[in-house]
């Protein structure tokens, strides 16, 4: 398989300590399972909840990515958070050395980019079309209420 390619289903659903993202299976405790009817798994947290791949948006440290918890400490306050190891240049890691769910995760996140991106254009090109349909139809109604008002002023002149 190619780089860019993911071997197989991710790894099934752990939870515990040991948390390395980089490791094409996850040794965070012997507790298992797997999740939904698709098949697909995902990393558990220390509190249960799943663990999800997300990226900073801070000045101190932009499109880093990072693992926490779902639910987040606002919630519940689990505290659960693991930045995404980086390569030796301190830059994050390439497709070529993400292993794993960690690979898994990154390629999940560029489809729903990918298919964002072509769901954002083709709602735009609809209101597009919408606006320019919704346009002729304003200057019919503005050509027609302009012959009417011709008329009405026609028909108190007589």
């Amino acid at each position: 398989m190619g780089c860019g390619a993911v071997d197989g289903d991710a790894p099934p659903v752990t939870r515990g300590q040991g948390f390395d993202p980089g490791l094409s299976s996850f040794t965070m405790s012997q507790a298992s399972q797997t999740s939904n009817a698709r098949n697909k798994a995902h990393f558990l947290c220390y509190c249960g909840n799943p663990v999800v791949l997300r990226k900073s948006h801070t000045d101190s440290n932009p499109d880093r990515l990072f693992y926490n918890c779902v639910v987040g400490q606002y919630n519940s306050g689990c505290s659960f958070f693991e930045w995404l190891k980086e390569d030796a240049s301190g830059s994050s890691p390439s497709m070529c050395s993400l292993k794993g769910f960690a690979k898994f995760e990154v390629l999940q996140e560029l489809r729903k980019s990918d298919e964002n991106r072509e769901l954002r254009t083709s709602l735009l090109l609809e209101a597009e079309g919408r606006r320019n349909h919704l346009k002729g139809l304003l200057k019919e109604t503005e050509q027609e209420r302009d012959q009417l008002k011709e008329k009405l002023i026609f028909a108190q002149e007589k």
